[in-house]
């Protein structure tokens, strides 16, 4: 028997206080789960849709979704997310802030390390709370007052702001690799919106196959991070012959000058760190789709470590293949630096037609990472009661399996994002608005791993623990790097100053989620104390739940 918890109207009346109306039980249906998993009571009872529909906290299956995710789908998400197009490009500048690579390679470890422990104090709270929607979650278990305020203003901020301007800001430049790759350059400058509507097509495509089959949706994940890994192996393991003498290296200049020219003041520091941890970005992706992970308590750690490891180790052998071949003096700054590498060491049509097209894809990959977990993000936004008409967004489809209003809703948001702003430098500030924001939320997560370790220091959930001290220190650098944003930034020798004003982007996101605190008062506020709607009780109730299984019933639901 599965028990699904349903939200109701407190009746107050004229007598009876508030606080007394919302002490008052939800109702629980006890109803039995179909055999393939999905409850006939998914829907929100609610007639007006506005109650938010407050999902069983436990059982994903509840909720009509599928544990399709095994540990390999789960490792997909995570590389499909965290490898763009960063390491063939993002060495360079890094590399040219500090002056010798060198302590490039030194910045990399650490940031590789600090982002790992971010990743599992993020695999702690997953499996603490094995439902789908990941920070948004974890923020409202963490931060409970005043009225979960920091997971609603997540909860706007990201799904109706940052998370399809991502996916907008992604498909718009995944066709620039395809017209490199066939010589086409002109277009990339002189036809942005062709670029664009050829963006809208794929995206569109990618998001019709995740709202029709997810198993689908995860073979094409595994087959991009497939295609990721071939080509980020091709470059780690070039380094590693280098490295060990298989392959000549270039003579002179980069790794015989030691540390000899390092400069690493706190602008190039700022800005060096700023470019790395968004290069280590995109392993929150797969607690958005946590609910849908078979064996979370051992998929969902094991996935997160293995995927981060084995990218910090090609990370840094793609490092010492660059710089092994070229000089740091003849690094050019309008062209990738893979792209330089791979015309030195296997000739032009590598590095000019076949790594152009293998970027693209990998692009495409994290279009198709951002809209299968943009859609979970908002179909948890609904079921959890943060935004309005949760009936409609957290509607299952009983053949699909997916939440297709919620992903309906992600894509039109992209596209409006990926047409409205004119070309140039309006479609780049897009894309660092998109940035600014995620570094306070990464924060108050791994602050809030500290925070349920003090106040639940017993959950029977809790199947992981993450160190403490690295999501201490994740926490303090994440924070401190949406500071550093206010900071301006260090000159790149080669690149072009922006014509827009370096704190324009940071003051724009900082405004924008500042504004999120309207829709907060109006729904968790005002809304609720008019219609007395148990809007927030399902985060005590998740709790007390928990609290309360048995042993049996924690292994069943790890498995």
């Amino acid at each position: 028997m599965s028990v699904i918890y349903t939200p109701v109207r407190a009746a107050v009346s004229p007598s009876a206080s508030l606080d007394e109306a919302r002490q008052r039980p939800l109702s629980i249906n006890t109803q039995q789960a179909s055999v393939d998993g999905r409850s006939s009571g998914s829907r929100d009872s609610s007639s007006s849709g506005l109650e938010g529909h407050i999902n069983k906290p436990i059982e994903a299956a509840d909720e009509g979704l599928r544990k399709e995710i095994g540990l390999f789908s789960a490792s997909s998400i995570i590389i499909g997310q965290v490898v763009g197009s960063g390491i063939f490009s993002t060495p360079a500048s890094v590399a040219l802030l500090c002056g010798t690579p060198y302590m490039a390679l030194i910045l990399w470890l650490i940031s590789g390390v600090v982002s790992l422990g971010g990743a599992l104090g993020s695999a702690e709270l997953g499996t603490m709370f094995p439902q789908n929607g990941g920070m948004i979650r974890y923020l409202a278990h963490a931060y409970r007052r005043p009225r979960a305020l920091v997971a609603t203003i997540m909860a706007y901020s990201v799904t109706f702001f940052c998370r399809p301007a991502a996916i907008a800001a992604n498909v718009a430049i995944f066709a620039q690799y395809f017209f490199y790759a066939a010589g086409r350059r002109d277009f990339i400058e002189s036809r942005d919106y062709l670029l664009r509507a050829i963006g809208a097509i794929a995206m569109t495509v990618l998001m019709l196959l995740n709202m029709v089959s997810v198993r689908w949706s995860l073979r094409l994940l595994n087959a991009f991070a497939v295609i990721k890994m071939l080509t980020l192996l091709i470059v780690s393991f070039t380094g590693f012959l280098l490295m060990v003498g298989a392959i000549e290296r270039t003579p002179g200049t980069n790794w015989s000058r030691g540390f000899s020219g390092t400069r690493l003041d706190a602008q190039s520091f700022a800005s060096a760190m700023t470019r790395l941890f968004w290069s280590w970005e995109g392993w929150s992706n797969v607690g958005y789709v946590v609910g849908e992970v078979k064996n979370v308590k051992r998929n969902l750690p094991l996935s997160l470590g293995l995927a981060m490891s084995t990218l910090a180790v090609l990370y840094i052998f793609a490092n010492v293949a660059y710089f092994s071949v070229i000089p740091l003096e003849d690094i050019d700054n309008g062209t990738l630096l893979a792209a330089q590498f791979m015309d030195k060491i296997f000739g032009k049509v590598m590095g000019q037609v076949i790594l152009p097209v293998c970027i693209g894809l990998s692009i495409l990959g994290v279009v198709m990472s951002e809209l299968f977990g943009g859609g979970r993000l908002m179909y948890t936004a609904g079921k959890t009661g943060f935004v309005p008409y949760g009936a409609m967004l957290g509607e299952i489809h009983p053949r699909f399996g997916t939440p297709i209003y919620a992903m309906a809703i992600i894509w039109a948001l992209s596209l409006v994002f990926l047409f409205a702003p004119p070309p140039g430098e309006a479609f780049d500030l897009l894309v660092e608005l998109v940035q600014e924001g995620m570094w306070y939320f990464y924060a108050l997560t791994a602050f809030g791993v500290i925070i349920l370790r003090r106040r639940l220091p017993c959950y029977p959930l809790r199947r992981f623990r993450s160190s403490l001290i690295l999501a201490f220190l994740f926490g303090a650098l994440s924070f401190a790097l949406g500071l550093l944003q206010f900071y301006p930034p260090a000159d790149i020798p080669g690149k072009e100053a922006r014509a827009v004003p370096y704190y324009l982007a940071p003051l724009l996101g900082v405004i924008f989620m500042a504004l999120c605190a309207i829709p907060w008062y109006l729904r968790m506020w005002r809304y609720a104390n008019r219609t007395g709607a148990q809007l927030l009780r399902w985060i005590n109730d998740e709790e007390q739940e928990v609290m309360q299984m048995t042993e049996d019933e924690i292994w069943r639901l790890g498995n």
